[in-house]
């Protein structure tokens, strides 16, 4: 099953998905003091991570996850069971090498990012 794919394209499905709700407000402060807070609405943030991710799924992610465009994500939402389509820009991708001397190959650890819905 696929779990997560990007602009169209499917890499290794992440090991965490974690959907948590943003919500956009403006706060200001009357004359008295008191606070008043309009909300303007609620957008989703998906944050994915993966434990290992080969060179190849890696560089599929840094291209498409551009931090000057926005990008389609597509993934598996635990609460419906369906697979999840939004627009969102990608934020905080950190990584850090890992050899496998076993396969003696590079792999990426700790692999995480973060998309805010458009």
């Amino acid at each position: 099953m696929n779990f997560f794919s990007i602009n169209g394209k499917t890499i290794k499905s992440p090991t965490e998905i974690t959907i948590s709700p943003e919500h956009l407000d403006k706060a200001e402060r009357t004359l008295d003091g008191t606070m008043v807070i309009d909300v303007i609405g609620t957008k989703k943030k998906v944050d994915v991570s993966w434990e290992y991710l080969a060179k190849e799924d890696l560089k599929v992610l840094t291209t498409e996850s551009g931090s000057d465009r926005f990008s389609r994500i597509a993934f598996h939402n635990g609460e419906t069971g369906e697979l999840e389509t939004i627009v969102a820009r990608a934020e905080n991708l950190t990584y850090m090498p890992y050899y496998d001397w076993a396969k003696a190959q590079l792999l990426w650890k700790d692999v995480s990012l973060s998309f805010k819905e458009k």
